[in-house]
């Protein structure tokens, strides 16, 4: 007997039980991708990195002497307390203009290319298979999967490295994963070449200055190791484990936005479920008062919908369990490109939430279906009705409305069931919120509110490198001064170019500060051709002394210091005190550095590192007028690396384009959502209001006056969703956005980009549409409804 009801019904509704089964099959594949992403999202890094055998800290330097000299090094750090080990991998420096394919530049990175010989690697280097590079044929070079995936390289591609005067061929041989400087974030590319190679390179005159050494220092103490750490000449880069694993944050940040709108759209998913089931007992009175009429408990009529509803979840379970695989690998391709991710027991766990999906879905059926203990018998007589109101149907008086018929209709029926339509109005507001966040986030990481972040004022242009200024970074003393030469050159071009400007760059020296017992390294930031103070603080008052200095938050409480305490620096060889009078936020050095005033004396300091060459244009060209002359830049310098404000930004975050992608993806998603949910609601609906769309025809409207009235009401919900998404948007996007920028240095909260054509436009318009487009192609079962079912209530 219960196979024939549940035939009959699954006959009956096939469009709602099907209906039921996509967002049956959607939450699992949900659940079962984002569950398994959380697992290898949390624990892949830690995996990642002891695979990789990272050590506890990281020093690069570069330079002719002690900075290339592994003996020396060793001597120096090898006899700390606080070292249980030192590993060393030597090799080259070198720029993007060093590489080259067709006569372009290989890759489009500004940072330090790192090349090295094969049997050189003190860590684990990992193909696309996840296979540990042991070895390198002759003639063929690995390179750093994201930055290699990013221009477009094939395998098979060659290009030439011109480290000096001659030219060596080699063959793209694959993608690799570099734990160290692999992340976008660093975005330091290595190439891993054949020993045979390398030695050959080596022996070119000259290129002691391009020497560099890589230093992985194990230690159980980092606070002691640092208080001991000596200096270490041509110093580029120093950095706990902890830093470098920020520096993925950017490929968490994706990961994590992802599996987000996964939770989001679960839960979507599990309302709209309990929507259909309490809809569908609400339709079913009779049916039910005759059960129970004719002797039946109600146990065993809730067990007919438990039975039902548990073959369709059962159903939808498996075919969301094979494809939550494809796409959970979808959802975190943008990780697992620079990161050995393989999971353990995956599968398995797939296999136990898809049983949870099960188990959640009948939790809510059985809780849902608790009404069918308050109908009785007399429900089924009474249409189920139980003929007794005290208050008004609706809201609106007729004989004083002005509105058309149709939209009188349809606004009085929402406001009449508030709670109905509430619910529909909900899961429209999230729909459109997880698109305006994505929009949000993207638009910001390639925006010049970012830019405070990178330690530069806003200026026009952006030129990467500039006549192979990458020779000052590890230079004995004066590297300020040749990037000041540099600058004046630059001006020159421009000038005889018919572009007047203003060049200056930002100088990053190394440097270890202390207050107290607590310890540090980080990088100061200098420009001595423009003041202290024409950059954000977030409190107190720029360096202007000689003896002053800005910390950024971060870098402030790692060592316990604040406004108004002195600390002290090595400048020049000889420790200094300095008087913190600022705070500031930024992201260099994932949000622990410095800024000197420009009167500080920083001649002995070697350069480990400096920004693009900022262009201040003197006629403040317009927007239009500065993209012409980018265009001119780039055919003068033969470079691709000229930049106006917001693609800088957008190349030093790395994640804008990946998020840009992930929203198209949601959008394309939302309005299958917002389909659904409109077909199953509104067929819902045409089903419970069989006898009074009879009822409206008898009394002579037709059928398309009718199809109006509910295509509007959804409509209706969907604008006032996007009232309530419009205004709540920016707070939103301050909620899940902050923890994340925080993480990165800008604890303090920033500005994020509100594009108004896009929030305020597009996207709303386009859950409109599909709301009003799937509510009206619903409405054709109205046609099937005649005059004569008026009494009709099957």
């Amino acid at each position: 007997m219960i196979w024939r009801i549940l035939k009959k019904d699954l006959r009956r509704k096939r469009v709602i039980n099907f209906i039921i089964l996509v967002f049956v099959t959607l939450s699992t594949m949900f659940a079962a991708s984002s569950v398994n992403n959380i697992i290898t999202v949390t624990n892949g890094l830690g995996n990642y990195f002891e695979k990789a055998g990272m050590s506890d800290y990281f020093i690069a330097t570069q330079g002719d002497g002690e900075s290339s000299d592994e003996d020396a090094v060793m001597e120096k750090l090898g006899g700390l307390g606080s070292v249980k080990d030192v590993r060393i991998e030597s090799a080259l420096f070198a720029m993007q203009d060093k590489m080259t394919k067709g006569g372009d530049y290989l890759l489009t990175n500004t940072n330090a290319y790192i090349v090295m010989a094969d049997d050189e690697a003190e860590l684990s280097y990992f193909d696309s298979d996840n296979n540990i590079i042991k070895s390198v044929d002759k003639g063929k070079a690995y390179i750093t999967a994201s930055m290699a995936n990013g221009a477009g390289l094939e395998i098979g591609d060659r290009f030439i490295y011109k480290p000096l005067d001659k030219e060596y061929e080699f063959e793209y041989a694959g993608p690799l994963k570099d734990a160290l400087f692999g992340s976008d974030f660093m975005g330091d590319p290595r190439f891993i070449i054949s020993r045979e190679d390398y030695d050959e390179i080596m022996k070119e005159e000259g290129i002691e200055p391009y020497k560099g050494l890589i230093i992985f220092v194990d230690t159980d103490d980092i606070t002691a190791f640092e208080k001991e750490m000596p200096v270490i000449d041509g110093t580029l880069f120093k950095a706990p484990q902890s830093m470098i694993k920020k520096a993925y944050l950017m490929s968490m940040l994706v990961a994590g936005m992802l599996l987000a709108v996964s939770v989001c759209l679960i839960g979507i998913a599990l309302v709209v479920l309990r929507f259909t089931i309490r809809f569908t007992l609400e339709e079913e009175f009779r049916e039910i008062g005759v059960m129970k009429a004719i002797g039946l408990k109600n146990g065993s009529i809730r067990n007919l919908y438990l039975v039902k509803y548990f073959g369709i979840s059962v159903i939808g379970a498996a075919i969301g369990l094979a494809l939550s695989v494809p796409f959970g690998d979808f959802m975190l391709k943008s990780v697992s490109d620079n990161m050995n991710m393989v999971g353990d027991n995956m599968f398995l766990v797939s296999v136990i939430c898809s049983i949870g999906v099960v188990a959640l879905i009948m939790l809510f059926c059985f809780t849902c279906t608790h009404k069918v203990n308050k109908l009785s018998p007399i429900d089924a007589v009474r249409s189920g009705q139980t003929g007794e109101r005290f208050h008004r149907n609706g809201l609106l008086h007729l004989g004083r409305s002005k509105l058309p018929s149709a939209s009188f209709l349809a606004l009085n029926d929402v406001l009449s069931s508030p709670r109905q339509y509430a619910i529909i109005t909900a899961v429209f507001t999230l729909l459109m919120l997880m698109i305006m966040l994505l929009a949000n986030m993207a638009n910001t990481l390639s925006s010049d509110k970012l830019m405070f972040l990178f330690g530069i004022d806003k200026k026009d242009v952006y030129i990467s490198d500039f006549n192979n200024a990458i020779e000052v970074v590890g230079m004995d003393g004066n590297g300020e001064e040749e990037l000041v030469k540099k600058c004046r050159e630059l001006e020159e071009i421009l000038a005889d170019n018919d572009m007047p400007a203003h060049a200056t760059i930002e100088a990053l020296f190394m440097a270890p500060v202390s207050h107290g017992d607590k310890r540090a390294q980080i990088n100061f930031i200098k420009n001595c051709q423009t003041h202290a103070s024409d950059y954000q603080y977030t409190e107190g008052t720029p360096p202007q002394a000689e003896n002053e200095v800005a910390l950024s938050i971060i870098a402030a409480e790692s060592i316990d210091a604040g406004i108004g305490d002195t600390v002290k620096i090595t400048v020049n060889g000889e420790e200094k005190d300095f008087i913190v009078t600022a705070l500031f936020q930024s992201f260099i050095q994932t949000g622990s550095c410095g800024r000197f005033s420009e009167l500080t004396d920083t001649s002995k300091m070697k350069i480990a590192g400096y920004t693009s060459f900022i262009v201040d244009f003197d006629d403040d060209p317009s927007a239009k007028e500065t993209d012409s002359r980018i265009e001119r830049l780039k055919d003068i310098f033969d470079t691709e690396e000229i930049v106006d404000t917001e693609q800088y930004v957008k190349d030093c975050t790395g994640a804008a384009d990946i998020i840009r992608s992930i929203k198209n993806m949601v959008i394309v998603i939302s309005v299958l959502i917002c389909l659904l949910i409109t077909l199953l609601m509104e067929r819902s609906f045409i089903s419970r209001e069989k006898a009074e769309i009879a009822l409206m025809k008898a009394v002579g409207f037709k059928g398309r006056f009718i199809s109006l009235s509910h295509t509007l009401r959804f409509t209706i919900c969907a604008i006032v969703a996007a009232v309530i998404a419009s205004a709540t948007t920016y707070p939103f996007t301050k909620l899940v956005s902050d923890p994340i920028m925080g993480f990165m240095g800008a604890v303090s909260g920033t500005e994020y980009k509100i594009v108004p054509a896009e929030i305020f436009v597009v996207y709303p318009l386009i859950i409109i549409a599909a709301a009003a487009a799937g509510t009206y192609i619903t409405t054709v079962f109205i046609k099937a409804i005649k005059a004569s079912d008026t009494a009709d209530i099957e």
